[in-house]
Parts: C-alpha cells; sequence; structure tokens
C-alpha cells in the first residue's frame, strides 16, 4: 500500500494535535480504509515528547499485551525502576539489561496484578509519552484488562491514543468507556474518521495522477469507491502507472482494482462469518439493490440465518441500504473485487438463481435477466429476456438500451436465422435515433448475408441499414444503392417502400437531379396513400418539408408538420412516434433554414428539436446552435465549445455532427489567424480523391471549400482557389440546387484572377437562373457579392459600389456580420480603385469601418490584411492586441513570422498569410536566425503549446 499526502482530514489533524498533551485519552474511530493510522503519523510532529505506537494483531488467539509490547520495544527505558518492573522481563527480553532482575514466579492472578502495576510505572518514568495502540477492534483480553486497569491510573505524562473499527469492536470492550474511568484532571477527545468528499478526491488525485483530472474524474472515483480514502489512494496510485490515450477520461468508467487494493478487499470479507460472505456474494452477482428476501433466496439462506447474516453484513459495511426495503453492496469496487474472484462454477450457480428469483416479479426486469441467462450460461433465455427488455425500453423510448441489448443478443453465434433477422430489424429501427451506427451496419451486413432470406425481410433490412448509412454514417453513395434495392424488394409492402422513397427524395450528396428527387416524393406519396396508415403519412410528409426546404422553395414552410400532442411518450407509443416525427421535421427544417439564411426561423424550429429525448436529434440540434453562433458573430468562447465536442468519444462515429462542428472549429482558426489548424481541420472534410471515408453533405463540402479557396486566395494561388470548388460546383449544377453555392462564391471569384472571365460570367448567369423563385437570403446575398466582384473586374466601379452595399446589407440582415464586413471590405477595395486620382477618403474611411467590426468579432487574420491596406495609404493604425507570448530576444512581428516557418510555410506563403511582401518575410527570418543564434530556419521549433497560437500583427509600422 503507498503512503499518501494527507488530505480531507484538516479538521481531525487539528483536533489530534490539540488533544496530544499529557493526561489524556483519545479516541479514534473509523471504518477499515478511513486513514486511522496515516491520521496518527501526525503525531509525530505534533508532540516533541515520545511517540509509541503498537497494533493489535487479527489473530484468534493474539499474544497477551501484544500491542503494548510492540510499542515498549522502540520506548527509552529509564534507569531507577522499582524491583517491581522486573516483572517486564520475560515480556520485554531486548530491554533485559535495562530492566531489573526477574521476579520469583507467583500464581496467575497475582502475576497479571504485578504486570499491571509494573507497565503503569514503566509508563510513569518514559516522560512525555504518547502511547498509541491501534485496532482494537482485535484488543486481546490481558490488553483489554491492563487498559481497564491503566485509565483510572493514568499517568500525568501519558497520552493514549486508541483506534479502532467501531463496526468490529467486541460487546465485551465498549472502549468509550474508559474515558469514565481516568481520575479528576484528565481529559478524553473523540474523533470519527468519515468518506472524503468529491471535492478531497479531486485534491488526491491532482497529487497523484500525471494527468490532469476533472471533477467529474473524481466524482467518478468517488462514486466508485464511497470515498474511502484507502480505496481512492491505491486506485490512484495504479492509474498513474497505467497510459492514457488521448481524450481519455483520467478515471475510466470502471477504473481497474489493484492487486493490493483487491487482496485487501477480500480479507474484509475473508474476516465475516460463511452466512454472511454467501448473501455478499449473492448482492454482487445480483449487482442491483434487493430486497432482504431477494438476497435470502440467490444466497440459499433460510430465514433466520439470512436476517443474522444481513445485520452482519450492514454492520460490517458491506451492504448498505438504497431504500426503505432493498440493499447493495456498499460500492462498486467492492462488487467489483468480490465478483471477479468468484469461481466460475458458483458464479454461474448464483446468475441462475438471481434469474429465477426476479423472474418470480410480477413485472420482471428482463434487461437484469437478459445479462444474468448470457452469464450463467442460458442462451436462449438470454435471447427472450433481451427481446423482451429491448422491446420495453423502445415503447418507453429508450431507444440507446434497446441498441445495447440487441446488439450484445445478436453476437451469439449459435443463434437461428430467422430469430437473427428479427433482432437486426429491431436493431436497426432502434439504432436511428442514436449516435453511432458503427458496429450496428456491420451487424446488418452480416445478416444480410444470411442465405434463403424471403425479399420483403431482405429490404426491409436494407431499408434500415441504407437510414444508418444516410444519417448516423454519412456514407450517402452506400446509402443510395442500399435503399435504391430496397425500394424494388419492398414493392409488395407499400408503408415500408413509402419510408425508402421519400428518403430517397432528401437531396444529398450523390449526382442526382433534382427532377430525380421529386420523382422520388411522388412515388413515396402514392405509396403512402396505397398503405393507407398515418404514420407513414406523417413520415412522408416531414420529408417532402425537407426537401423543399433544401432546394429553397418557399412551400416548405406550409407543409402541415405532425402534431406533436400532449400525451406522455412514455404511455402511449403513437404519441411516441408523433413527438420524433415532429422533432425530426424540426430538425431537418432547421438545418434548412441555417444552409438558406433564415435564421429566425433556424431558432424556431431548433427550439422544438433541441428538447428532444434521441440522442441523434438532439445533439445534432446543439451543433446547428453553434453554426448560428458562427454565422451571427457570436464568437467569444465558440472555439472552446467546438473543440470540447470534438474531443467529445460520444460524438465520435457521429460524422455527420462532427463534420459540421471541424468546419466551425476551421472557420474560426482562419478568421483568428491560425491558417495551419484551419488546414489540419479541412483536410478531414476534404481529404483527397481517393479517400475511402464520409462523404458528407454538399452545404458541409461547400463550407470547407470555400475556406480553403480563401486561403489558397491569401497566398496568391487562384488557380487553386478555383479548383477547391470546382467540383462542388460541377456537383451543385448537375443537382440543380443552387442554394447550397452560397459558400463557393470566393472560390468563384478567383475564376476573375485566372483570366476567365466568360466562365465566371457564365457561373454568375446560372447562379441567378437557378436560384430564381426560391427564398434563400445566404445564397442571394453571395450572388450579388459575385456580380459586384464582377463589375469590379469590368471596370464597373459604381455598379460595383451599389451592389457590394446591397450584398453587405443583405448580410447585416440575416445577421451575417462577418461576411457583412467581408463586403464593405470589397466595397473599400472597388472605392480606393475608382478613387486613385482622386480623394482615396470613402475607400478608407470604409476600410476603418470593416477594421473595426474584424477587431470586435476578433478576425485577427482578416484585421492584419486591413491594416497593410491602410498602411499602404498611409494612414496610420493603432497597434493589434496580441494574442501570445514568444521568445522576448524577437520583436512580435520576427515571432509572428519564425512562428509560421518553424511550421514549414514557405516565405511566399508566409508572406500571404500575414499581408506582407516575401521581401519583408525574407528580411525578418534573417534577422531572427541571427538573434536566435541559428544557422537555418531548419533549426527552428514549432511552439509546444496544445492550444494554436494566434497570429496578428502587433505593429503600426509600414513593413
Amino acid at each position: 500500500m503507498c503512503s499518501p499526502p494527507l488530505v480531507g482530514r484538516e479538521a481531525e489533524r487539528r483536533q489530534l494535535r490539540e488533544a496530544a498533551v499529557p493526561a489524556t485519552i483519545v479516541l479514534l474511530a473509523g471504518t477499515a480504509g478511513t486513514g486511522k493510522t496515516r491520521l496518527v503519523q501526525e503525531l509525530h510532529e505534533a508532540t516533541s515528547g515520545t511517540v509509541l505506537t503498537g497494533h493489535c494483531p487479527p489473530r484468534a488467539a493474539p499474544f497477551p499485551y501484544a500491542p503494548v509490547i510492540e510499542a515498549l520495544r522502540e520506548a527509552p527505558i529509564p534507569t531507577g525502576l522499582s524491583p517491581l518492573c522486573g516483572a517486564l522481563a520475560p515480556l520485554l527480553p531486548e530491554h533485559g539489561t535495562a530492566l531489573p532482575p526477574p521476579l520469583p514466579p507467583v500464581g496467575p492472578a497475582a502475576e497479571h496484578h504485578r504486570t499491571y502495576r509494573a507497565l503503569t510505572e514503566l509508563l510513569g518514568t518514559l516522560g512525555p509519552t504518547v502511547l498509541v495502540l491501534e485496532d482494537m477492534q482485535w484488543i486481546d483480553p490481558p490488553t483489554r484488562d491492563l487498559l481497564t486497569y491503566l485509565a483510572p491510573r493514568l499517568p500525568p505524562n501519558l497520552t493514549l491514543v486508541l483506534t479502532y473499527r467501531p463496526e468490529e469492536l467486541p460487546h465485551t470492550f465498549p472502549v468509550a468507556a474508559l474515558a469514565a474511568r481516568t481520575p479528576p484532571g484528565t481529559s478524553h477527545h473523540e474523533i470519527t474518521l468519515g468518506p472524503l468528499t468529491p471535492e478531497h478526491v479531486h485534491t488526491l488525485a491532482q497529487h497523484l495522477l500525471t494527468t490532469d483530472p476533472t471533477p467529474t474524474d473524481a466524482r467518478r472515483l468517488h462514486t466508485w469507491t464511497g470515498g474511502l480514502p484507502l480505496a481512492v489512494v491505491e486506485t490512484l496510485h495504479h492509474l498513474s502507472h497505467l497510459p492514457t490515450a488521448p481524450g481519455e477520461p483520467a478515471v475510466p468508467t470502471t477504473p481497474p482494482v489493484p492487486a493490493p487494493l483487491r487482496d485487501w478487499i477480500l480479507d474484509q470479507l475473508r474476516s465475516v462469518d460463511r452466512d454472511t460472505r454467501r448473501l455478499v456474494r449473492a448482492a454482487c452477482v445480483l449487482d442491483r439493490p434487493a430486497t432482504d428476501t431477494q438476497l435470502a433466496r440467490v444466497a440459499d439462506l433460510p430465514e433466520t440465518r439470512a436476517d443474522r447474516a444481513l445485520a452482519r453484513a450492514h454492520q460490517h459495511g458491506l451492504l448498505h441500504p438504497t431504500d426503505s426495503t432493498t440493499l447493495a453492496p456498499r460500492t462498486p469496487l467492492l462488487r467489483q473485487a468480490c465478483y471477479t474472484a468468484l469461481p466460475r462454477d458458483k458464479r454461474r450457480h448464483l446468475h441462475r438463481a438471481s434469474l429465477h428469483v426476479l423472474g418470480e416479479q410480477d413485472e420482471p426486469p428482463h434487461d437484469r435477466m437478459a445479462h444474468h441467462a448470457r452469464e450463467a450460461g442460458l442462451l436462449d433465455a438470454w435471447t427472450d429476456h433481451a427481446e423482451h427488455a429491448a422491446d420495453q425500453a423502445l415503447t418507453q423510448g429508450e431507444d440507446a438500451t434497446a441498441v445495447a441489448l440487441l446488439r450484445d443478443a445478436l453476437n451469439r453465434d449459435s443463434l437461428p436465422p430467422q430469430r437473427r433477422c428479427a433482432l437486426a430489424l429491431k436493431l436497426g429501427r432502434a439504432a436511428l435515433t442514436g449516435l453511432s451506427a458503427e458496429h450496428t451496419t456491420d451487424l446488418l451486413r452480416d445478416v444480410l448475408d444470411t442465405p434463403g432470406l424471403p425479399a420483403t425481410e431482405r429490404g426491409e433490412l436494407r431499408m434500415e441499414l441504407g437510414l444508418l448509412l444516410l444519417n448516423q454514417a454519412s456514407q450517402n453513395r452506400s446509402a443510395r444503392g442500399e435503399l435504391v434495392r430496397a425500394a424494388a424488394e419492398l414493392s409488395s409492402r407499400p408503408a415500408l417502400a413509402a419510408r425508402v422513397m421519400c428518403a430517397l427524395a432528401v437531396p444529398r450528396s450523390t449526382p442526382d437531379p433534382v427532377s430525380t428527387h421529386r420523382r422520388w416524393m411522388e412515388q413515396a406519396v402514392a405509396a403512402a396513400q396505397r398503405s393507407q396508415d398515418p404514420a407513414v403519412d406523417q413520415t412522408v410528409r416531414v420529408n417532402q418539408a425537407t426537401l423543399l426546404a433544401q432546394i429553397g422553395d418557399p412551400a416548405a414552410w406550409e407543409v402541415a408538420l405532425p402534431d406533436p400532442g400532449t400525451t406522455s411518450p412514455r404511455t402511449d407509443p403513437q404519441a411516441l412516434a408523433r413527438r420524433r416525427e415532429f422533432a425530426r421535421a424540426s430538425l431537418n427544417l432547421a438545418d434548412a433554414a441555417v444552409i438558406l439564411g433564415h435564421y429566425d426561423r433556424a431558432d424556431r424550429h431548433l427550439s422544438d428539436a433541441t428538447g428532444s429525448c434521441d440522442p441523434y436529434i438532439h445533439e445534432s440540434a446543439r451543433v446547428l446552435h453553434l453554426i448560428l453562433d458562427w454565422n451571427r458573430g457570436h464568437w467569444s468562447d465558440l472555439a472552446e465549445r467546438t473543440e470540447h465536442d470534438l474531443r467529445s468519444r460520444r460524438l465520435a462515429h457521429l460524422h455527420s455532427v462532427t463534420a459540421e462542428l471541424t468546419v466551425v472549429r476551421a472557420a474560426l482558426a482562419l478568421a483568428q489567424g491560425d491558417p495551419a489548424t484551419a488546414r489540419t481541420h479541412l483536410e478531414r472534410i476534404l481529404p483527397g480523391p481517393h479517400h475511402q471515408g464520409p462523404d458528407y453533405t454538399v452545404p458541409v463540402r461547400a463550407f470547407a471549400a470555400g475556406l480553403l479557396a480563401r486561403l489558397a486566395l491569401a497566398q496568391e494561388d487562384p488557380n487553386t482557389a478555383w479548383k477547391q470548388v470546382e467540383g462542388l460546383v460541377s456537383l451543385i449544377a448537375s443537382k440543380g440546387i443552387w442554394v447550397w453555392a452560397a459558400d463557393l462564391v470566393p472560390g468563384m471569384e478567383a475564376l476573375l484572377l485566372c483570366r476567365r472571365q466568360a466562365v465566371a460570367q457564365d457561373l454568375c448567369t446560372r447562379l441567378r437562373a437557378g436560384l430564381r423563385g426560391t427564398s434563400a437570403p445566404a445564397a442571394q446575398a453571395a450572388l450579388v457579392r459575385f456580380e459586384a466582384a464582377l463589375a469590379h473586374h469590368r471596370g464597373q466601379h459604381d455598379r460595383a459600389l451599389h451592389l457590394y452595399t446591397e450584398a453587405e446589407a443583405a448580410y447585416r440582415e440575416m445577421p451575417r456580420p462577418y461576411d457583412a464586413a467581408l463586403a464593405r471590405e470589397a466595397g473599400a477595395h472597388t472605392h480606393l480603385a475608382s478613387d486613385r486620382r482622386q480623394d482615396p477618403g470613402p475607400g478608407v474611411t470604409a476600410l476603418q469601418a470593416a477594421l473595426a467590426e474584424y477587431t470586435e468579432l476578433g478576425a485577427t487574420w482578416d484585421a492584419a490584411r486591413v491594416r497593410r491596406r491602410l498602411r499602404e495609404h498611409g494612414v496610420a493604425v493603432p497597434p493589434a492586441r496580441r494574442g501570445g507570448a514568444g521568445d522576448n530576444r524577437l520583436s512580435p512581428r520576427e515571432n509572428e513570422i519564425t512562428v509560421l516557418a518553424a511550421q514549414g510555410h514557405t516565405n511566399r506563403e508566409i508572406a500571404a498569410l500575414l499581408h506582407l511582401s516575401p521581401r519583408t518575410v525574407e528580411t525578418h527570418v534573417a534577422n531572427a536566425l541571427a538573434k536566435l543564434g541559428l544557422r537555418s530556419r531548419r533549426d527552428l521549433t514549432a511552439p509546444t503549446s496544445p492550444e494554436p497560437t494566434t497570429w496578428s500583427p502587433t505593429t503600426d509600422r509600414t513593413t
């Protein structure tokens, strides 16, 4: 066992130190593992006298006076003792030369009395002394009688400290009664140690772990150990020697049990009688609060013996009441140590007994019964109970529970094919509302490979697989293939066919034109009418509204959505289905509203979707809120929130959500002057032509491509900027959904710098035609901005100024303040281009206004660009606030440039990123290398901080 820092015992330590004065008895109580021994170690620092410590050994026939003799072995024996102390010579042979000669033998009673007197005399001659006797619950009778004799005769120089476990103290030794026997002038103190609080556990974790534990880690460990100091310290000590993967919590949900702690717990169990052990083992196998009767029956104990065993288990702190009728193991740690120590045959026997006892309840807990049946080796019973439990969970809207149960059941090797298919269908339905489809899609594919499946069952399985691939997995092309095949296989089942067809009607990343999506929707409506199923009609109407909204058709907002109703979904399955369809509709319409630029409408639909009990809908809605915050310029803590969610293991396999988080994080990084981090994130969304991972939705990919185009333009590479968006422009054109093109305009404008004005003009014409009749403020504003760029390129400055002003106003109305500032900056450049021989005042004023907006938003990258333009026109601008510390031997500008150079950027790239000339960058790099004493830029090292470096110009000098 390791020695920990003393945490959470400040009050008790103070009380013990104040009590450690002569002529005092201190009673220190606490259950096993609460740190009594660790606390009394503080007495060595609290007193200038001698501290003697002895322990009562846990033996059935302990040695007489064992703790006192152990303590006196280290005592400084004085000279001049009376002949009476010779009675101690046989007990303390170590001090034979210091003690008087042994006395002649007498009868047993006289011998005990002589020994009591001799020990009392010896303790009285030692000077100021603290005598600590530990584990009084194991006290031997002679020592007990000695203390009874000593208490009324307590030497005035002696402090007597007794530690004990109250739950194990024998009835024959009421230790607290010793205080009533002390002579006048003697004081006594009672100190009781309880468990640590979660805050104390957090402090210990910070001391003992090499990682940085969170309060959540501390609460998890507190729950696991019950706050028992010994268990907390041993677990932390063990965890400190284990590797922790990035993103993993410092304390796992089920921490490992180190061998010393396991053996200590099992030793506590061995210290109780056989019936009590049987009862505790039954509670550990049941693993849920159970009644006295259930525990007795699983342990196979008669009522009378069970009652006595229950009392002892409670007395020793092995079981604790969870309410007025049930008991459970004191801690999950105790349960784990006890359960894993059980031999396999005994464990199976107890699981079978648990299954039998739980099955007699009026409402059997099928989830627990499935667990017990599996562990007992009863495979058919396991499958039956797992299916019953999944059905109950689905009825109550607890789909994640149903998924876990069904996945578990489907892993059974000997499952009959028909049963396997039925369970797989339920699994597919349940997984649609969850956060991860990775294992479920693999299971469904395995079941689809089963020979001899009827076409309709195969079609239904394929439908569930396709929907999972479409939503959670973001594998749109694979999903389309499965759904098209499912539609053919389900031709005789119109209700299911309608679900498949309306899913195919929603536009995704496949090249199908809008006309194809509309045809699928027409077929879905017809199939729903044939089915005469109101639930199917609701599903089709939701997807019909989704289709119309995705293509910018104003009729989307007129489609009647399912009524969520007011009936509790837990008591009415139809109410649950309606509420889920309403939440799904709200999410889909909110998503489309965000893409289109209808942010107030998005807010209304998100308020309906965010409260959904379905994890997929809830998390998707939460991320849409983050996208809205980006668009609206609410950036203050947006980076931290997106980073937190990107590190979340809970969302790791929800690819559609993590893609949106990734693009928002990249957009922030770029605007805030960290292009390297932005590029890293964006390459995860657009990794390359041979990537086999998720194929994200077109709006997400368009957002990413537009940012990469801006990066390329900053590096004066318009050809790359156009290539970043070219494929998506072609896809959008083939689909005819031009409302998705709003974020691609920077790459489309790059055509003008590539001297491909005709192509740019053609794109603008097609974009204008594609937006005709739609309600898409974001795309409409982007179109006006594109038209302004074309006018500027043609030298039509007045028209360009008018259009940039119109675009800026449109962005502000949504609102999208960052895009509005970009439009204002572009308009300023048009002013300056048209007023070269006249007063540049209006252009400079517009640039200063854009700079103020960028500064307020925190868009340091854009602010740097505007500062440079202002300096080029002779305008002094105040220095920007520096985002981070650098080498104090370098100027702020040199620090910025060396950070980028250390990350591998060329001088030309750095010049584009910081809006400087390549020659200026070259000069700064040379100066920095000279100051740092380095020969080459290869010797520069990138910063090791885990947070992205913020680069911003820090001087108003013309560079």
